[in-house]
C-alpha cells in the first residue's frame, strides 16, 4: 500500500521527537545530578557561595522532583550557616565614609558601605579598605559558621596617620602606620647616655676639687717642718678623705667619659630614615657598672642593640 506523502512526513516528525526529546531530558537530569554532587564537594571545602551557584542549577523545577527537593533543602541550610558582616568606615573626625572600596582576599567585595549586611564564606579573610585621600587599611578577619550581622568598623586617616579597626563590642584591634623620620630609638638612647656622661663628668669634677682641697689641708696640717700629734691625726683624716674623694672622682670621670662616648657612638650609628619605635619595643639595652679597687676605680659598660 502506498503511504501518502503527508502521512510519511508526520510519521518522521513523530519519530524525531520520540528520539530527541527523551535524550534531552536525560541530559538535563545528568546536569542536575552533577550540580548536586559538585555542590557537596564545595560545601565540604567551605565554599558556600560557589555551592549556592550549583544548588541553583539542581533546584530548578525542570530537574527531577527528588533532586529539586534535596537541593532546595541544602540552599536553606547553607543560607543559615553563611556568616554575614556589616562593614562601616569613618574618618579621623568621626564622619561616616560611604565611598569605600573593600577587597576580600584580593578580589573586589563592594565599592560602597551603605550599612547592608554582606555574606562571606566562613574562615580567615583579609579585608582591604581604600578611600580617596585616606591611607589604606588591611585587616584579617575570621568568620564563624552561622555568625550573623557581625559589626566591623574601621577608621581611615590621611596617609601616615594612625589607623584603627574595631569589630564587635569587646573586640578591638589597631594598626599604626608611622611615617619615616629623622628620629629613632637609638638617638633617644644616645641622648640618655650623653646625659649620664655629663652628670658623671660633673660629679667627677666636684669630687676632684674636694680631693685637692683635702690633700692641701693635710699637707698644711702636717708638713716636713711641723707636725704635732693633733695635727697628725687631723692630717691623716684629711688624707683619707682626699683619697676617697679622688677615687669617687676617678670613677665619675670614667663613667662620664664612657657615657659621652657611648652616646656619640649611638648617635652616629642611628640611620636618619629609621622608623620611630617606642623605647619599650626596642631590644636595645645598656648597663653601666662602676668598679672600685684599692688603687682607684673604673666603669664597665655592657649592652646590645639592634
Amino acid at each position: 500500500m502506498k503511504v501518502p506523502r503527508a502521512a510519511g512526513w508526520c510519521a518522521a516528525t513523530f519519530a524525531f521527537f520520540a528520539v530527541v526529546v527523551p535524550s534531552r531530558a536525560r541530559a538535563d537530569d545528568a546536569a542536575c545530578i552533577a550540580a548536586s554532587e559538585t555542590e557537596a564537594t564545595l560545601q565540604k571545602h567551605v565554599k558556600f557561595h560557589e555551592a549556592l551557584k550549583q544548588l541553583a542549577v539542581c533546584a530548578d523545577p525542570s530537574c527531577p522532583a527528588e533532586v529539586t527537593a534535596e537541593c532546595t533543602q541544602r540552599i536553606a541550610r547553607i543560607n543559615a550557616a553563611m556568616p554575614t558582616v556589616i562593614l562601616a568606615a569613618a574618618d579621623e573626625k568621626g564622619n561616616d565614609l560611604v565611598a569605600v572600596n573593600v577587597a576580600l582576599d584580593g578580589a573586589e567585595l563592594t565599592g560602597t558601605l551603605d550599612g547592608r549586611a554582606l555574606s562571606i564564606d566562613p574562615g580567615s579573610h583579609v579585608l582591604r579598605f581604600e578611600a580617596p585621600g585616606k591611607a589604606p587599611l588591611e585587616k584579617t578577619l575570621v568568620l564563624l559558621e552561622a555568625e550573623k550581622d557581625r559589626h566591623f568598623n574601621v577608621v581611615l586617616g590621611p596617609p601616615g596617620a594612625a589607623l584603627t579597626a574595631t569589630t564587635s563590642p569587646g573586640e578591638s584591634a589597631s594598626v599604626t602606620e608611622t611615617p619615616p623620620g629623622s628620629w629613632s630609638t637609638r638617638k633617644t638612647l644616645a641622648i640618655v647616655a650623653g646625659g649620664v656622661g655629663l652628670v658623671g663628668v660633673g660629679v667627677g669634677a666636684a669630687f676632684g676639687l674636694t680631693a685637692i682641697s683635702d690633700w692641701s689641708a693635710a699637707k698644711n696640717d702636717c708638713n716636713t717642718t711641723s707636725c704635732s700629734s693633733a695635727s697628725r691625726v687631723r692630717g691623716e683624716a684629711e688624707h683619707d678623705s682626699a683619697v676617697t674623694a679622688g677615687n669617687v672622682s676617678t670613677v665619675s670621670f670614667v663613667v662620664g667619659a664612657a657615657g659621652l662616648a657611648g652616646g656619640a657612638l649611638l648617635w652616629l650609628l642611628s640611620p636618619s630614615g629609621e622608623h620611630s619605635r617606642p623605647a619599650s619595643a626596642s631590644s636595645s639595652a645598656f648597663r653601666f657598672e662602676p668598679t672600685m679597687t684599692t688603687r682607684g676605680g673604673g666603669m664597665t659598660m655592657t649592652g646590645s642593640f639592634e
